[in-house]
């Protein structure tokens, strides 16, 4: 029977939206927040939809107990541990169906994540009493009555500050910082949905080189033990490796590993939901080597940042502690940058306009920095000669891989399968495909990503 769960659902719309807004670098002292601030291309626009987004996830995210499917495969490893108590990540099953959404929170850089028990590297002020998800967690006792005891209580409660805000994002001191966590489920059937659409691909298109790159979250390395026993996560590695099991002609690009290896890296987002640019470097060398292409060293792009920066986790858990620390978000500059000609087009491949695949080289729009908005086709024509033409269908994951793939290939398509409006099929025919990579994060494989891949092929 084809089911999965509503959370699977509402966290599809979370990962796979197409909007990019920055919470300002304003502090707050307590959980009221006021004149947050929102950049981006239409901010007005993706504030209603945040709106919208945040009623599904209230209305979706209670319900019974939920069992992941059998498998074969073994559990995850598992991240830090944690003291804190706290409710089981629980929701009701039901059937996914597309759902066209337009709103996409940004990204971020993350700090270096927790390998060990983290360690509070700020003065520590003393707590008072045990805060709800959603409020002020420590209070300053007068210097007179500070004693080293209420001292060591607070440092113990920062450390192991492991709260589920609303929406069910859990928010986890680590390493000196906070990091926002979203849960990961989706089901083995969906992941052969997704598997059987890429094996379309290879069976349509002969002779064209297909690819699947399906993405761990955040969740998958840094979700305490506790919360990895209770149920509020599943283990990705599982559904990588039943897609995996699934292809048919179609190649796998197992870039699970190669992540790993950099965890103690600023791989993801502490505050956001998307990975970093510095993770969708490793992926796609992963791919690049799969596929037999160049791929410059990381020192061969020029590294730009830019501070201040507080995403979609703090959006949805409404924790001040994530608003309070906001991280930095580093982009890298393609070696090639200034040698290749990008055009944008609308979702029918009209109205081409040129631009910069760079939209901003500050990084000022963090996470759409490159690219920009999801709900175009973006084709790009580079300085490498060897007649290899890639086509990717994705979603927002997608996008940070892009930069790092404009010195394997002579020309790359980039398509977001949300908002494609031909038959993907003849798309890669017509422009003459010699290579197509189906990608995004395990989320959107193992939920919707494969009906809308069917979607596409079949129109």
């Amino acid at each position: 029977m084809k089911r999965t769960i509503c959370i699977a659902a509402l966290l599809c719309v979370i990962l796979g939206a197409a909007g990019c807004t920055n919470i300002s670098d304003k502090k707050v002292k307590d959980n009221t927040v006021s004149e947050v601030k929102v950049t981006g291309e239409s901010a007005e626009d993706e504030s209603a939809e945040d709106d919208e987004l945040l009623s599904i996830i209230r209305t979706e995210s209670s319900g019974t107990s939920y069992t992941e499917p059998e498998s074969v495969f073994t559990d995850a490893p598992s991240g830090n541990s944690g003291t804190t108590t706290f409710p089981t990540q629980t929701a009701p099953e039901e059937i996914l169906t597309i759902n066209f959404v337009t709103d996409e929170p940004e990204s971020s850089q993350l700090t270096r994540p927790a390998t060990a028990e983290p360690v509070i590297t700020e003065p520590v002020t003393t707590t008072t009493t045990a805060a709800p998800a959603t409020t002020a967690a420590d209070t300053t006792t007068p210097a007179d009555t500070t004693t080293a005891a209420s001292v060591t209580a607070s440092a113990d409660q920062a450390i192991n500050y492991n709260v589920i805000g609303e929406n069910g994002i859990l928010v986890s001191y680590q390493d000196g910082h906070y990091r926002g966590i979203m849960a990961c489920f989706g089901t083995y059937g969906l992941c052969e949905k997704w598997a059987g659409a890429v094996n379309t691909f290879a069976k349509k298109l002969p002779g064209v080189n297909v690819y699947s790159l399906t993405v761990p979250i955040a969740s998958e390395f840094y979700t305490p033990k506790k919360f990895w026993d209770s149920g509020f996560t599943v283990s990705q590695l599982n559904k990588i490796n039943h897609i995996k099991e699934n292809l048919k002609g179609a190649v796998n690009v197992d870039a699970y590993d190669a992540l790993k290896e950099h965890t103690d890296e600023p791989i993801y987002s502490r505050t956001d939901h998307h990975w970093t640019p510095l993770g969708a470097y490793y992926a796609a060398k992963t791919f690049a080597e799969t596929a037999g292409v160049d791929f410059p060293r990381l020192k061969e792009y020029e590294k730009v940042s830019r501070k201040g920066y507080v995403g979609s986790m703090y959006t949805y858990s409404k924790d001040y502690h994530l608003y309070n620390d906001a991280e930095t978000f580093t982009m890298y500059i393609s070696p090639n940058a200034d040698k290749i000609k990008t055009t944008y087009y609308n979702t029918y491949f009209g109205g081409a306009y040129t631009g910069d695949l760079f939209v901003t080289r500050n990084a000022s729009a963090y996470y759409c920095s490159f690219i920009g908005s999801d709900d175009r086709i973006t084709k790009i024509e580079t300085n490498v000669k060897n007649g290899r033409t890639l086509v990717v269908f994705k979603q927002s994951y997608g996008n940070a891989l892009i930069p790092f793939l404009t010195s394997g290939f002579e020309k790359i398509y980039v398509c977001d399968m949300r908002y494609f409006e031909l038959n993907g099929i003849q798309f890669c025919k017509d422009v003459g495909a010699t290579d197509v990579l189906c990608t995004d994060c395990v989320m959107i494989a193992a939920g919707n990503g494969g009906k809308y891949l069917e979607y596409l092929i079949n129109k």
